[in-house]
């Protein structure tokens, strides 16, 4: 009996101590939340990991979530359908009374998606600089980088990149988050920088002789505006035509400056152009016409291209530029003439295209009005001026000539006034390639 007492006493004490020990314990811990698969993008579904201890109920609040709330010591997964931040809520209470509430927040992103656009600033000429609008959606993070940029890399959200030469450029927007990374490229194209550059030549590129009109050819690269000066000691022009021409007048050393613009730069660029003194007088010696068989020699003459040009090399542009026609029938040159250019047709060749009209004097004794120009008077002719009293137009003659008459003098005048001499000196024949070689002195201008 006393054994049976003793075990009762004791079972009494350690019943009272346990209820002592359950009654003590408070609410600790805390609960955790997790991302299935790591998905912090929309939709999502989120895990609770409940690690709260000494509560005896539990009121879940889930606000937005595919469900709002639970009782439950591991709530089933939550479905959140939208972008945006949220927070959940664990309310906890025990048998002594103690309650306790614990919250997490975290955030929902959209779906991610890398998108940017740019502008530019001012034209798309170098150096060219790009103001990036990053439109991108979901990201966390971003990483730039710019082909041939200035920089090269970002971490920038909306960076700036220049571009300081010509070129086609890769633009790369790689865009992530916690669990998703994305990309895309798009291309710029960048014109080539101002450059300044200019070509002269002249009314008659062999000859200087004051007064001189030359061309100016601008060779400038992506120039929106020009303005040309051209001065000597004594002479100042300006202009801002793309390709002016300018009449300097005297002799002298001219120059000639161009300055372009675009909306990024200006630059210049000089040069010099000399005039010499001027008798209004062009010489061209040793030149060679062919007879009308020859393919090797040329029979259309041109002083402002200062050279002989064969049929086939005859166009729109340069035709109206050729001064006379040479017709040698054989190499015998038993029958020759000088003819005005839009004549051609009359012999054997094809029409000039543009062609102008010149006169000529094949045969000056057969004219017994016109002064005699001797060979002496062509030898020392060393100006323009002794030209102008002859009277060539209205007294001209398409006689033919043979070579018996030793340097025989033709006179002709060209369609803008322009009069000269030509002296053949020679007869050279070599079958179907037979050509005359002659010395032409004529005036510049008129």
């Amino acid at each position: 009996m006393r054994l049976v007492l003793k075990i009762a006493v004791c079972l009494a004490l350690w019943f009272c101590f346990a209820c002592e020990q359950e009654q003590n314990m408070p609410i600790e811990g805390d609960f955790s939340i997790a991302m299935v698969d790591d998905n912090y993008n929309a939709p999502v579904q989120v895990h609770i990991i409940n690690k709260i201890t000494g509560a005896d109920t539990f009121q879940w609040e889930f606000p937005n979530g595919s469900y709002t709330s639970s009782n439950a010591f591991y709530p089933e997964d939550i479905r959140y359908i939208e972008a945006g931040t949220y927070t959940i809520t664990a309310h906890t209470t025990n048998l002594d009374g103690e309650a306790r509430t614990f919250q997490k927040s975290f955030t929902v992103y959209p779906e991610l998606s890398a998108l940017f656009s740019f502008t530019q600033q001012g034209s798309d000429i170098a150096p060219l600089t790009l103001s990036i609008n990053n439109q991108s959606k979901g990201a966390t993070t971003y990483q730039w980088s710019f082909e041939g940029g200035t920089p090269a890399h970002s971490s920038e959200e909306n960076p700036t990149v220049t571009f300081e030469r010509e070129g086609t450029f890769k633009l790369r927007l790689e865009a992530s988050n916690h669990s998703q990374r994305q990309v895309m490229e798009k291309a710029v194209v960048v014109r080539a920088p101002l450059s300044v550059a200019f070509e002269i030549t002249n009314e008659y590129p062999h000859n200087t002789q004051a007064p001189v009109r030359i061309f100016l050819k601008n060779q400038s690269v992506n120039a929106s505006a020009y303005r040309w000066k051209v001065s000597s000691e004594n002479f100042q022009q300006e202009s801002t035509n793309e390709n002016p021409s300018f009449i300097l007048p005297t002799a002298g050393t001219y120059q000639i400056e161009l300055t372009a613009n675009n909306d990024k730069q200006t630059l210049s660029e000089k040069k010099n152009f000399i005039v010499t003194v001027g008798d209004n007088l062009i010489t061209f010696t040793d030149i060679k016409l062919g007879i009308n068989t020859s393919k090797e020699i040329g029979c259309y003459f041109s002083s402002f291209l200062g050279k002989v040009l064969k049929p086939n090399e005859v166009t729109t542009e340069n035709g109206k530029l050729i001064d006379f026609v040479y017709f040698g029938q054989s190499a015998s040159f038993s029958h020759n003439v000088f003819l005005s250019p839009d004549e051609a047709q009359t012999a054997v060749f094809d029409p000039i295209p543009n062609a102008t009209k010149s006169y000529f004097i094949n045969k000056q004794e057969n004219n017994r009005w016109v002064t005699f120009f001797s060979e002496n008077n062509f030898n020392t002719l060393s100006s323009g001026a002794t030209l102008s009293p002859l009277s060539i137009k209205y007294k001209s003659n398409k006689a033919p000539f043979n070579k018996e008459k030793a340097n025989r003098i033709v006179l002709f005048e060209t369609a803008n006034g322009r009069k000269g001499a030509i002296k053949i000196k020679e007869y050279i024949s070599n079958g179907t390639e037979s050509y005359i070689v002659v010395d032409i002195k004529m005036q510049k201008n008129h």
